[in-house]
């Protein structure tokens, strides 16, 4: 495995030169090939981009710092499945601890389908005036420097993740990107009403892989340069993949970063550059 430091450096976290550094010339060498080839680069969200769950929300030492949008959906009346009175109390005490008993392969998707009967546009402008408010704060900050950095070399970024589309694809102005280039877990939604119907390839494990697959092919002349996660287990899958794909324009690598994944899991570490970093944006303020 490849490892970098992350002591700060001027200012931020050391590793981030690095794999600017390390993508920008796989990206060279691309285009050098291939001039009309669209670099691509693919983050989870969740502990990769925003420090905590934009879902689930970020407790420390028993300390909420801040709420998921599960809760704060709740508590504003937005989701038809839990009333506000009680329903989150519901919801984290009754209702998830027995679906996380069965899996996460259930909660995960189930946390977009109880917005069944919602308007997309209410709970959207909802999201995004929270992403604003409170989650742009939480961003890592080397997260946000090498993504806008990448941006500015010309790579397009876009990001999967286990949560649903309708949180993560809210926090496109506070990135900078086109909410097209957002999946997450998505439903169907009937006019501007959310269903209960359960859109796939799920992305979470092997189904990011396929998500990534499918975002590639449908951009013209499009090449997975870059990957970044923070899980082994729903992360890894798509990591892996494009670090290991058998031929880039110009002999280029795929470039895998894994972010304060905990220990190694053989058939995935030695693919993947491993970093530490915990500063946000507005402690790097």
């Amino acid at each position: 495995m490849l490892a970098l430091a992350s002591v700060a450096c001027f200012g931020y976290e050391s590793h981030v030169d690095g794999i600017i550094a390390r993508v920008s010339e796989n990206v060279a060498r691309i285009k050098a090939a291939c001039p009309d080839a669209v670099p691509m680069a693919f983050w989870d969200f969740d502990d990769t981009i925003i420090k905590g769950d934009i879902s689930e929300g970020l407790e420390e030492s028993g300390k909420v710092l801040f709420k998921g949008l599960i809760q704060r959906t709740i508590e504003e009346g937005l989701c038809p499945t839990y009333g506000k009175d009680g329903g989150w109390d519901r919801y984290i005490r009754r209702d998830y601890p027995v679906m996380k008993e069965i899996g996460l392969w259930l909660v995960w998707p189930y946390n977009a389908q109880m917005y069944c009967g919602q308007k997309a546009s209410v709970l959207d402008s909802f999201c995004r005036s929270e992403c604003e408010r409170v989650y742009r704060k939480w961003y890592f900050d080397s997260s946000v420097r090498i993504l806008k950095a990448l941006e500015r070399a010309g790579v397009e970024n876009y990001i999967v993740s286990a949560s649903p589309e309708l949180f993560v694809r809210a926090a496109a102005d506070t990135l900078g990107l086109p909410p097209c280039r957002f999946v997450g877990i998505k439903v169907e939604i009937a006019g501007d009403m959310v269903t209960s119907r359960v859109v796939h390839p799920i992305p979470i494990g092997e189904g990011k892989v396929e998500n990534v697959r499918a975002l590639v092919l449908a951009r013209p002349h499009g090449v997975a340069v870059a990957a970044f996660g923070n899980s082994y287990s729903s992360d890894g899958p798509f990591l892996r993949y494009v670090a290991t794909q058998p031929s880039l324009p110009g002999g280029a690598k795929g470039t895998a970063v894994m972010i304060n994944g905990g220990a190694d899991r053989p058939g995935y570490s030695e693919h993947f550059i491993k970093v530490e970093q915990n500063a946000t944006v507005a402690e790097a303020q």
